[in-house]
């Protein structure tokens, strides 16, 4: 029979949004937790560890990140094209060579669970690696990114990786019923879409000219039958509120091109979507990284693996369209994120992190940082960052709150993250699935390269 363990003293934030509790117990055996609360009885024989004047919150979940992208300003050569100083090649060999590191990085900054949002398939063999560490996150897949386009069109958004492409091109529903029985056959937990016309009319003759409401019709249906989610791309307002309608169980970032309108709140709260708004790069991709005034989180410094921050202070050239068409959106990204909070429409927290500027791990910080400054209080960013991300996944019955019942994945804090959310950089210890690592022990120790 495995040991039990009670985590005694400390004051639970449960990520339920239920009150704290103060001087609580939580019972662990093994992997899971057996209860949570006051007044647990604690098993004669049990090993008892004493947190008074700490406090308990779940573990943190990126309900989106990449494995393929480094997080490093090389990283994405189809946005910031620096291939004469590193080669794309290179890049992806150190992007390859450093998924071990990778995977620590997000448990020193307290992230024990992470949503890949697909990509070529490093996304799935990160999450074998995974499986196997006792020092690295859960992390969930989707299976895609499936876009409406032709296969030339998706490679000029993203370069081969190893040559595999990283978007999936869908143009017809069959091919939307067999990408979704794909995603079973690999054991994803979600597939991802992406509609979006980048403000070129050409893309959107394309986008309509392949039907895509009816590729994501038969997606959606498909996917269903496998209980996969289905969570979608989008950056404007009519692409998001049809997404809805056609079915998506959450979006990916959110509508920048205007505010959002009753119309989408009702929507959104009507059929239980969960909006990810990934605020943070607006700001540090495409103007921290150019100007090169950072705005950067102690936590961020000492969790990032050895090499990535360096190179954020490379030279760049001019600032690229791409960069330019969301850049320009960050006030309205923010005014909709508390816009959806008010009108209270379900949201997580992702990053992007792997995206230049964004570093896997410590990102979730410089996201919860945003949304709180955008105006959401830190009680309801706790739940958005454990309960609402592992709901994005599917996988709220056995990760995303301290209940019994669920994986022993969670935080012991020196500082009240009710009082201000950047006290869940306060961290003490991180205990995932029953086994508990000091934080200082996870910081990263590599030669920057």
């Amino acid at each position: 029979m495995k040991p039990i363990v009670a985590y005694q003293g400390a004051t639970l934030i449960d990520g339920t949004g239920a009150d704290p509790v103060q001087n609580a117990t939580v019972l662990l055996q093994g992997s899971k937790i057996l209860a949570a609360g006051a007044d647990i009885e604690v098993p004669e024989g049990a090993s008892v560890v004493d947190v008074s004047g700490r406090w308990v919150v779940p573990g943190l979940i990126d309900a989106h990140i990449h494995f393929m992208t480094s997080g490093r300003i090389y990283t994405r050569p189809a946005m910031m094209d620096l291939r004469h100083i590193v080669p794309y090649e290179d890049e992806i060999k150190w992007v390859e060579s450093h998924v071990p590191d990778t995977l620590r990085s997000f448990l020193c900054a307290g992230v024990t669970g992470a949503l890949s949002m697909g990509g070529p398939s490093i996304e799935y063999s990160a999450r074998d690696q995974a499986e196997k560490m006792t020092d690295a996150p859960s992390v969930f897949n989707s299976h895609g990114p499936a876009v409406a386009v032709p296969n030339f069109l998706a490679e000029r958004l993203f370069p081969r990786w190893n040559g595999e492409l990283t978007l999936k091109s869908l143009t017809s529903p069959e091919d939307a019923i067999a990408f979704a029985r794909e995603a079973a056959a690999n054991n994803a937990s979600m597939v991802k879409t992406a509609v979006d016309d980048r403000g070129s009319m050409l893309f959107r003759l394309i986008l309509d000219w392949l039907g895509w409401e009816e590729i994501h019709e038969a997606l959606i249906a498909e996917a269903a039958k496998y209980g996969l989610k289905v969570t979608s791309h989008v950056h404007t307002l009519e692409y998001g509120r049809r997404l809805m309608e056609l079915g998506v169980d959450s979006l990916q970032h959110l509508p920048s091109d205007q505010p959002v309108d009753e119309k989408f709140l009702s929507l959104a709260r009507a059929k239980d979507v969960i909006i990810v708004p990934t605020m943070a790069l607006h700001k540090r991709t495409f103007e921290e990284l150019y100007t090169k005034e950072f705005e950067l989180l102690a936590i961020e410094e000492s969790c990032s693996i050895p090499g990535v921050i360096q190179s954020w202070h490379e030279p760049l050239p001019p600032s690229k369209d791409d960069a330019d068409y969301l850049g320009s959106r960050r006030e309205m990204v923010a005014s909709n994120t508390l816009a959806l909070y008010e009108a209270g429409v379900s949201l997580a927290v992702g990053t992007d992190a792997g995206l230049m500027g964004l570093s896997h791990g410590a990102s979730m910080h410089l996201e919860l940082k945003r949304m709180n400054e955008a105006g959401i209080p830190a009680r309801d960013l706790i739940v958005a960052a454990t309960l609402n991300s592992a709901k994005v996944a599917g996988k709220d019955d056995l990760y995303g709150s301290v209940e019994a019942g669920k994986f022993a994945d969670f935080l012991i804090l020196s500082k009240n993250p009710l009082n201000k959310i950047e006290n869940l950089q306060a961290l003490e210890t991180v205990v995932k699935h029953g086994k508990a690592f000091d934080q200082q022990d996870l910081m990263p120790s590599l030669p920057a390269e």
